[in-house]
């Protein structure tokens, strides 16, 4: 099996989602999975097409803003714009870690047989200490963000249905927001709280969710 990921890195919130995606190419080579890194530069459309097309993976990762019908790479170039060339995403399972791209794009990759689409019908948020701008993986203020968002693609990988790997990331989303309720984690725990439940709620998992990579 292999896995695409694609890594834009040239502002502050692609930054963390490139440092915390290192944990999921990590799972991915310790069960002896190929990895295709498109990082940085590399998040380009151009390269994302190349490798889809010669490389085949089941299991594509995109990581960058976006809107209803587009997903974004490095300097928001669009990579995946629907009706142009989201057959990219035809027979395979996509997690996009992208604002609002389940709304429509999504939907229209997700009605091909044998696809599933996981993403986020509204925006995707986090928050962060900006002390870690240039450590964002030493951030405690954002790793309940990212681990939960992580886990979508960390169950794929331990063989996890679409469905069952979304129902754990929204679990995971759901714990972070119990345990910031619940103790005294500082003047923020209920801004974070309150966004960890956002994500949550908008969490769409579309398509076949029976697929497994």
């Amino acid at each position: 099996m292999s896995l695409l990921i694609t890594r834009p890195d040239y502002e502050p919130a692609t930054k963390y989602l490139c440092a915390w995606s290192q944990t999921l190419m990590d799972e991915a080579k310790t069960r002896k999975h190929d990895v295709f890194d498109l990082l940085g530069k590399n998040a380009n459309k151009k390269e994302l097409t190349s490798r889809i097309q010669k490389l085949d993976p089941k299991l594509v990762v995109l990581n960058g803003h976006g809107d209803d019908d587009r997903i974004g790479g490095q300097d928001d170039e669009i990579l995946i714009k629907m009706g142009e060339n989201d057959d990219l995403l035809h027979s395979r399972i996509t997690y996009a870690v992208s604002c609002r791209c389940g709304r429509e794009l999504g939907q229209k990759v997700a009605q091909t047989k044998g696809t599933a689409f996981i993403g986020y019908d509204d925006d995707f948020v986090f928050s962060s200490d900006r002390k870690y701008m240039s450590r964002p993986l030493e951030d405690k203020r954002a790793k309940p963000f990212m681990q939960a968002s992580n886990q979508v693609a960390i169950s794929l990988l331990k063989g996890h249905t679409a469905q069952a790997s979304s129902e754990r990331s929204k679990q995971m989303f759901e714990a972070h927001y119990q345990s910031l309720l619940s103790s005294d984690n500082g003047p923020d725990a209920l801004q974070d709280a309150r966004f960890l439940w956002w994500n949550m709620k908008h969490q769409v998992c579309l398509g076949d969710t029976e697929a497994k990579v």
